[in-house]
């Protein structure tokens, strides 16, 4: 049962981080490392940000327990390829006329020209109906430094959930600050970073009245192109939902930080490991990705990548 919660947290907060093999950025001197190289996959810059041209448009994804249901996220863009609006919905391949139904819509909001989001407003279609506001602060070199969101608490009270971000020498820790909330089952992460701006390894500590959890996970790498560190969202959100949506914040989930600068092979806590495979345009883009649990033959979920 542990391994199953474990397996479940993962699968909810990191299929989408993205990353380098372990060898190919290997620290060989900590002197070496600027922060602008090590902390570069949490900053969005105009340099960084426009040097593509290629922005994923949808994504399709099936799962082995539900083969008949897509689950497809649709992204849409402004005049200047700032990413505005995520929808997330399913599409019943078995329906007599397969039809898109849309469950959750992401509206990012700006202030003027600046490509980083100031607030995120999701809005649920099903039920619950659901609309929440998150809001993001940047400090000057453009990493976030804290997202807050103003909910109900289970007494119908407002409450606050505030998640602060320091950037220390080869890491980046998250430190949750709820108001209103037990601070039970909250998450404190440390990241472990590489040279050339990669996770190499996320300590999770949950706190619990009956002791706190550690949980240490650990990542390889391809060499290829992450579409999401390329969108000017990507220090913005946690690419966290592998089946209905990525990255809406709520009130005492799991969190996680940012995405990477290629694509995962796999991640591995003791000794459970999941792996994946890719395959890929003539760009360097991925266009497949097949994710297998331990064991498998078969792909256990495959994820189609569109775009623009």
């Amino acid at each position: 049962m542990l391994m199953k919660n474990l397996f479940t947290v993962i699968i909810a907060a990191l299929l989408f981080f993205s990353c380098s093999k372990e060898n190919s950025y290997e620290i060989k001197n900590e002197n070496e490392a600027e922060p602008e190289e090590m902390y570069r996959q949490f900053a969005v810059t105009p340099e960084t940000f426009v040097s593509t041209s290629k922005f994923l448009k949808r994504e399709i994804t099936s799962l082995v327990t539900n083969p008949n249901i897509r689950y497809v996220r649709m992204f849409t863009y402004d005049q200047i390829n700032r990413c505005t609006l995520i929808q997330i919905g399913t599409i019943d391949s078995l329906a007599a006329t397969p039809a898109f139904q849309l469950t959750q819509s992401l509206n990012f909001n700006y202030d003027g020209s600046s490509i980083l989001p100031y607030s995120l407003s999701s809005v649920r279609t099903v039920f619950p109906n659901l609309v929440t506001e998150f809001y993001f602060k940047y400090n000057n070199q453009g990493y976030k430094i804290m997202d807050s969101v103003r909910v109900k608490n289970m007494m119908g009270e407002p409450a606050d959930r505030q998640i602060f971000y320091e950037y220390g020498k080869l890491s980046v820790s998250s430190k949750p600050l709820l108001t209103g909330f037990p601070m039970n089952n909250v998450s404190y992460d440390t990241l472990s970073l590489l040279y050339g701006g990669n996770i190499r390894r996320l300590t999770s500590k949950r706190v619990n009245t009956n002791g706190d959890v550690l949980v240490v996970y650990d990542f390889t790498y391809d060499d290829k192109i992450s579409p999401y560190n390329k969108l000017n969202i990507a220090n913005s959100l946690y690419f966290e939902n592998s089946a209905i949506g990525l990255g809406y914040n709520v009130p005492l989930e799991t969190h996680y930080l940012g995405v990477t600068l290629n694509n995962m092979l796999s991640w591995s806590t003791g000794n459970f490991v999941v792996t994946f495979n890719y395959a890929y345009n003539g760009d360097g883009y991925p266009i497949k990705k097949e994710m297998f649990l331990p064991g498998s033959v078969d792909a256990d979920k495959v994820v189609h990548f569109e775009y623009y």
